[in-house]
């Protein structure tokens, strides 16, 4: 009995430790949320509004794109960079643990999409490797680390530079919704952009130094970094917010263990108490 109450109390204060590592994992994922959230959702309206703009400009000298096209004998497309015509799945994980479901979920819509394609695979993050080895320890991947907090534009441009040359581009990363919903999501770049008669809109009167297809090349190239800029950010967010969540259900299990533990402790003291009366009833009943 004595090393049974032992054992609990060890039990309890193992918890207890455990508990306040949670309570601090819990307090720093609030902390970066909320530092991050505001501008990570303001962002979303700027990034709409640069392609808004993009396309207008698209759509406005969709002629003049034409023949730019037709001197670089290409066809109702507008690139301007080289591009090896493949497809490339990106998956934006973590490098530790304890992100809730969002980490896992996310990767589950990129390993079927891996599953059902001949796309190839990029992963950043040290979890999400992990988590691909195990059930597809053979498949060619490419793995860049990136830190879960605190990323620089700079920290992302070998990522960039590696994905950038690929036709298509699929992303997978988690969006935040709001403090108790995030949910995994898919973005698409298409290094293409087709053109139809249809994109011939009404000839607004811009002028472009030095030229059109400078104008046009500096879109595709920055418009695509500061998208994934974005996209790094909204998983960034939708971590935070999913560990929070995550550890605040930890907080409650561990209460109601420690809880659970202390009144089988308390039991097992009363249990101790009753048997030493009975052992002393027993002792008097010698004597009457």
């Amino acid at each position: 009995m004595l090393k049974n109450i032992r054992t609990i109390k060890t039990n309890i204060n193992e918890l207890e430790g455990f508990h306040d590592l949670i309570r601090a994992y819990q307090e720093i994922a609030s902390i970066r949320m909320k530092k991050s959230r505001t501008s990570v959702l303001s962002s979303r309206e700027f990034m709409e509004s640069i392609n808004e703009i993009f396309e207008e400009v698209r759509r406005s000298y969709a002629e003049k794109t034409r023949q730019l096209l037709r001197r670089r004998s290409q066809t109702q497309a507008i690139t301007f960079l080289a591009h090896n015509s493949k497809t490339v799945a990106v998956l934006i994980s973590s490098n530790t643990g304890l992100y809730g479901q969002i980490v896992p979920s996310t990767f589950e819509m990129f390993l079927n999409e891996i599953r059902a394609s001949d796309s190839e695979v990029t992963i950043i993050g040290r979890h999400g490797l992990s988590l691909f080895l195990k059930l597809l320890p053979d498949h060619p991947y490419t793995f860049f680390e990136l830190s879960d907090a605190n990323v620089a534009p700079s920290d992302l441009d070998i990522i960039i530079r590696h994905i950038v040359q690929y036709e298509e581009i699929r992303i997978f990363y988690g969006r935040f919704l709001n403090i108790v919903s995030q949910e995994p999501a898919t973005f698409n770049i298409m290094a293409n952009i087709k053109l139809s008669d249809e994109d011939i809109g009404p000839q607004v009167p811009y002028i472009f130094e030095p030229s059109l297809e400078t104008i046009l090349q500096f879109f595709e190239t920055e418009i695509f970094a500061s998208m994934f800029e974005q996209i790094v950010r909204e998983g960034e967010l939708a971590k935070n917010a999913s560990r929070v969540i995550s550890m605040d259900q930890a907080d409650i299990n561990i209460k109601l263990k420690i809880k659970n533990l202390k009144l089988i402790a308390l039991r097992s003291r009363h249990e101790k108490a009753n048997k030493k009366q009975l052992a002393a009833l027993a002792h008097l009943n010698q004597f009457i």
